[in-house]
């Protein structure tokens, strides 16, 4: 499979391929679309035999352009299909990176990298997604695999995963919606508004600059940095770890079954068993801490 278009008055892309590998990037012709198809490892008749079995395709209507396939039937035919060759057919895909891109690939993996329009994805049963350097709004959906999303500025994040990583790396200017289940998180150096909300599984938070809601049940919490803005960090049935500069200036309330503050931090305030509340080297943004049935600890970096 190998297909070019011109992408005048094309302005959207929809895919919808099961079980496909798909790489998106920039088209170095600004006006063009080129998908090409293969089968790694194979013959290209053999390749292209498979292509056809799923009904790989491409149309054009108004000004979307829409690729589609189907999966390998449950017939004896194709069965005996899978036994002896591969099944997974892979997708390059390359575009006018302004392009706006819906992407369904059930059971299987995106991997997109140079593009400035919306990217809309959907990757569930086991499928994994990678982005970096997206530069327009994000919506992602998927389970089984892993989720990375690094290096993107400028437009907001809608995360939804569950039962695989999530790492979020060098995000400037860039608001991040994130719902996991059972996917243990990584958050770093990100700069902009963080709403996080991770279900059994650990959220780890290093150097986040911007405004931080983030809420864990059934998982550690750990927070390095030093917050700029409001900043709350809630966990539920684990211990939550936070580390921050000796010098930094925060107005600090730590709640939890127990509750620590290292001695190293020039504090003013009450403090309890459960509660500890006043201000860290003068005051600055809120810190709210709470560990619910669990230690919250606020120690030195």
């Amino acid at each position: 499979m190998d297909v070019s278009f011109g992408t005048d008055p094309l302005d959207a892309l929809d895919l919808n391929v099961p079980g496909a590998h798909v790489q998106f990037r920039p088209h170095a012709d600004e006006d063009r679309v080129h998908i090409r198809g293969s089968v790694p490892d194979v013959e290209p008749d053999t390749a292209q035999s498979l292509i056809d079995r799923k009904g790989v395709s491409t149309h054009q209507s108004d000004r979307r352009l829409h690729v589609f396939g189907t999966p390998l039937s449950d017939t004896v035919e194709d069965w005996r299909w899978r036994l002896k060759h591969p099944t997974t057919v892979h997708l390059d895909v390359r575009l006018p990176p302004d392009t706006a891109v819906t992407a369904q690939v059930p059971g299987g993996a995106v991997d997109a990298s140079g593009l400035t329009g919306s990217l809309d994805c959907t990757v569930m049963g086991g499928g994994s997604v990678h982005l970096k350097k997206v530069g327009g709004p994000i919506h992602v959906r998927g389970t089984g695999g892993a989720l990375t999303v690094q290096e993107s500025s400028g437009s907001p994040l809608d995360l939804q995963w569950s039962a695989g990583e999530v790492t979020l790396k060098h995000l400037t200017d860039a608001s991040t919606t994130l719902q996991a289940r059972a996917a243990p998180t990584t958050v770093q150096d990100t700069h902009g508004p963080v709403d996080l909300t991770v279900h059994g599984a650990s959220l780890a938070l290093r150097q986040v600059d911007g405004p931080c809601d983030a809420r864990v049940r059934g998982g550690e919490l750990t927070y390095l940095g030093a917050p700029t803005h409001e900043t709350s960090l809630t966990v539920v049935g684990r211990p939550l770890y936070t580390k921050l500069p000796p010098a930094h200036a925060a107005a600090l309330t730590l709640t939890g079954a127990q509750v620590h503050l290292d001695e190293t931090f020039a504090f003013t305030g009450e403090q309890t068993p459960h509660r500890i509340e006043g201000v860290l080297n003068g005051g600055g943004p809120p810190l709210r801490l709470r560990a619910v049935q669990g230690l919250a600890a606020c120690r030195p970096q």
